[in-house]
């Protein structure tokens, strides 16, 4: 009902009922009028009445809602009544609100801040901004959680978002009323309302981040796409993201997308979520990458022109979508049409395009639809003279036919590749080309019949000459291939699933989500999630605030002489650490207990413990190493990590060794940062050459046969400021970091951010499987180290030196790069094709960066 509507319907109200609109202004100054609020005030101002009166106002049409024991006035109502009583009678409104106030002074305090702020507007301008600044202030300092507990919190919501609508124009229109319900929204889960002031998004943001927290979720980078969890699986890879208990806003783009659109994801608490991604790329014969999409979701078919142009009237590939809907694309990924569905129970199969991409058929209700993209001369939008029905049938077996020439590859179930040709004078009809190393999922053949293409569900695409003279190629993709097309360039466009993910979350953090395209090796039973993680050591106390900072794998607790109620609350830790998808691994003290040394290690197996890290190990017998390490492969991803103190004989049986070598240079190196005479420019030399020599990809100790990876500890006897440097290096490096927990609690300053690095090493693969390179930056005090794993690479630049430089790098040095993004600052660097990139360094700063593609 409009405002003069209801003006009209209270005036004739009140000729016909008049004590009936008398007792509803006398309780219009409350949002929530029970029985017993009522009675008094009918009684208070009414006296003479009867109770009917009571019963005639809870069925008016002046009341909004009613039910048993409470009733609510139409807030528009309620407001004409409010403002005609200020009018005529404003001593009687004082005494309205007086009663008010006296009859609430025990309800809840949502409602008596609403009613504050229903008050507020029969003040002065200035008075009542003053009034209900101070006011909604209060409320939306209780809905955030301020001081009081989260259920009180949360009811304080409820209740807010209840009034909220109950409320005058005039208070809508603020916006720290807005804010309240926002944060209202916020906290319990809930869609905003419309915003009637059409307010700038600042203010919801700002809102909104008044009631979030930091929430931990679970990210798995899955064959098919990403798998996201709350609280994190087990062995989930852990990110932050602020939130709340009811829901986390995480947005989702496939790093090979054809264009930015990205997935919002509301994930509740409890939740697991699986979301995967079709991707469809073009490669040049020579293996170059030439156009790339992907699609949220699996794909019910695609299909594959010879077409690589851009125009509307044609197609380079189909993507039929799991709602039926078919999305078509130009050469170069671009998307260039839609074929929308045709109702809601529609379905579509068998999806075929023209070799010349102009035309789109698929299958329909058991009929082949026809669907030219050129403009035609006809009417009709569908040409059903063509029509057949699906072929019925088993499917025929896995083979690929050249277009051009007579040949005809095949797979066998157990991976073998033949081809049979006509064309082959003076050898067998069907020739053994090759063996993939795994069953074939597709094969293609191009159109010359020079060459074979095979996909298996992996990333790996094998090529196979046919005719004499190849060699057999295999290329790496960054998805699970599971489809290949031959095109008419002697190219091939392949087809799966997965690939890189980009999360980013509301407050601006991003992540970079890689499956590991690396065949799994079982490097001396090496447990796969320990690979190059961060062992952060804490002491039992520490271990929540240790486990809860973002980019900590593991904690490494020292149990040597712990107390009976140390050791129950470490237990309770474990457990805790564990929820939160963090390793533990515990240190033992073999000197102290050689002669039951597999009875201790067994004992802390038995609790769950995710490894053991040994000292006292020098003059321990070698066959006590042995028993333990044959015990612990008993267990499954049990970790063994050395200290400093293992003699090199005794490596073997460790999965973790000390980088003792590149460790001492690094400490030699920090000290020497200001000392003159050539002294430190020969430490960073040594450095950097200690840095190659270690991480190479022969290192001296893996060709003697020995498979491990090296655990980097801190130097000894460092300044604190040079600690955070040198931790900040040990971070950019391969291995095995071993950083003091209390140091990640500690607020850096910005020079230095040790957590935003810790937090960038568990984002990038590159940082954590990727291989290493020292580059020369030119000034001798800054190192620089390139990481490279797949697509994905990270420049790390570290200013040693105590004054400022400039790293500077030639024309080509950082490869085909076109573009640097600073994972600190978020800006982006175009790298000059001619002429040297120059980048600034503070004195003992550090800077990273990833490589973007062309």
């Amino acid at each position: 009902m409009t405002g003069s509507n209801l003006a009209g319907l209270i005036a004739q109200m009140r000729e016909r009922q008049p004590q009936l609109v008398d007792l509803a202004t006398h309780i219009s100054l409350t949002v929530s009028v029970d029985r017993a609020f009522l009675r008094k005030a009918r009684l208070r101002f009414l006296p003479r009445t009867t109770a009917g009166l009571e019963a005639d106002l809870w069925f008016s049409p002046l009341v909004d809602a009613a039910g048993s024991q409470v009733l609510i006035l139409d807030p528009e109502a309620a407001e004409l009544l409010r403002e005609n009583l200020a009018q005529h009678s404003p001593a009687l409104l004082q005494e309205v609100r007086d009663f008010t106030v006296e009859e609430h002074a025990s309800a809840p305090l949502v409602v008596r801040l609403y009613e504050e702020l229903l008050w507020s507007g029969f003040s002065s301008v200035e008075a009542t901004d003053r009034h209900v600044t101070r006011h909604a202030a209060r409320v939306l300092e209780t809905v955030s959680g301020e001081g009081v507990p989260p259920v009180v919190a949360d009811d304080m919501g409820r209740w807010a978002l209840h009034y909220a609508s109950r409320l005058p124009t005039h208070l809508l229109s603020r916006d720290d009323v807005w804010r309240i319900q926002v944060a209202s929204c916020e906290r319990l889960g809930l869609e905003l309302p419309e915003d009637p002031a059409e307010r700038p998004t600042t203010v919801t943001t700002q809102a909104r981040a008044r009631v979030q927290h930091d929430m931990a979720v679970g990210v798995e980078a899955q064959s098919d796409g990403i798998v996201l969890s709350r609280p994190p699986t087990s062995g989930a890879r852990i990110l932050h993201a602020r939130g709340t208990m009811h829901k986390v806003r995480i947005d989702a783009q496939s790093s090979l997308a054809h264009r930015v659109e990205p997935i919002r994801l509301d994930l509740l608490d409890g939740q697991s979520m699986h979301l995967p991604f079709t991707v469809v790329q073009r490669i040049s014969p020579e293996g170059n990458l030439l156009m790339s999409l992907s699609h949220p979701g699996t794909a019910l078919a695609i299909a594959v022109a010879d077409y690589t142009g851009t125009s509307r009237d044609a197609a380079h590939c189909a993507v039929l979508l799991s709602d039926g809907s078919i999305v078509l694309h130009g050469g170069d990924g671009s998307e260039s049409g839609r074929i929308p569905v045709q109702g809601a129970r529609t379905t579509r199969s068998g999806m075929e395009l023209s070799p010349d991409g102009t035309e789109v058929s698929y299958v329909q209700d058991g009929i082949r639809q026809y669907h030219p993209l050129r403009p035609s001369t006809g009417t009709e939008r569908w040409r059903d003279d063509r029509a057949e029905p699906l072929p019925d049938g088993p499917p025929t077996a896995l083979q690929a036919t050249a277009r051009d020439v007579d040949v005809v590859v095949r797979a066998t179930a157990d991976g073998r590749i033949l081809a049979t040709s006509a064309t082959l004078p003076g050898r067998p009809t069907t020739l053994d080309i090759g063996q993939a190393p795994w069953e074939v999922t597709s094969l293609a053949v191009s159109a010359d019949g020079r060459w074979a293409a095979a996909v298996g569900n992996d990333s790996l695409l094998l090529e196979l000459p046919i005719v004499p003279g190849g060699r057999p190629r295999e290329t790496r993709v960054h998805f699970c291939a599971n489809q290949i097309f031959a095109v008419g360039d002697e190219g091939w466009v392949i087809a799966g699933s997965g690939g890189p993910v980009e999360l980013s979350t509301e407050d601006g953090r991003g992540y970079r989500v890689m499956p590991d395209i690396e065949p799994p090796t079982d490097a001396d039973g090496l447990p796969m999630w320990s690979r190059c993680c961060v062992l952060a050591e804490t002491p039992i106390a520490q271990m929540d605030a240790v486990a809860s900072i973002p980019g900590v794998d593991c904690l490494v607790v020292q149990l040597i002489r712990v107390t009976a109620q140390e050791q129950t609350e470490f237990t309770h830790r474990l457990a805790a650490a564990h929820r939160r998808g963090v390793r533990v691994v515990v240190g033992i003290d073999l000197a102290s207990s050689q002669a039951d040394a597999v009875d201790a290690v067994r004992t802390w197996l038995e609790q769950d413990v995710d490894g053991l890290l040994l000292s006292g190990t020098v003059g321990t017998p070698a066959v006590v190493l042995d028993d333990v390490r044959h015990l612990l492969d008993g267990y499954d991803d049990r970790l063994l990590v050395g200290t400093s103190a293992l003699p090199a004989d005794r490596r073997s049986a460790f999965h973790v060794v000390p980088a003792s070598a590149l460790l001492s240079t690094l400490g030699f190196a920090m000290r020497s940062r200001g000392v003159g005479g050539g002294a430190s420019e020969q430490a960073m030399s040594q450095l950097r050459y200690e840095i190659g020599d270690t991480f190479s990809a022969s290192p001296r100790e893996a060709q003697r046969g020995t498979s491990f990876q090296w655990a980097l500890d801190l130097p000894p006897a460092l300044p604190q400021a040079l600690r955070m440097l040198a931790a900040s290096i040990l971070l950019a490096l391969p291995g095995c970091p071993v950083l003091p927990g209390s140091m990640l609690l500690e607020v850096v300053a910005d020079g230095l951010p040790l957590r935003s690095l810790l937090e960038l090493r568990r984002n990038h693969l590159a940082l954590s499987r990727g291989d290493c390179r020292v580059l020369d930056a030119g000034p001798s005090q800054v190192l620089a180290v390139a990481r490279g794993h797949g697509d994905d690479q990270v420049l790390c630049l570290v200013n040693v030196g105590h004054i400022q430089t400039t790293a500077e790098f030639g024309p080509g040095q950082l490869g085909p790069t076109a573009r640097l993004q600073d994972l600190l600052g978020g800006s982006v660097i175009t790298v000059p094709d001619r002429s040297p990139l120059t980048l600034p360094m503070a004195a003992g700063s550090v800077r990273w960066f990833r490589r973007l593609a062309q």
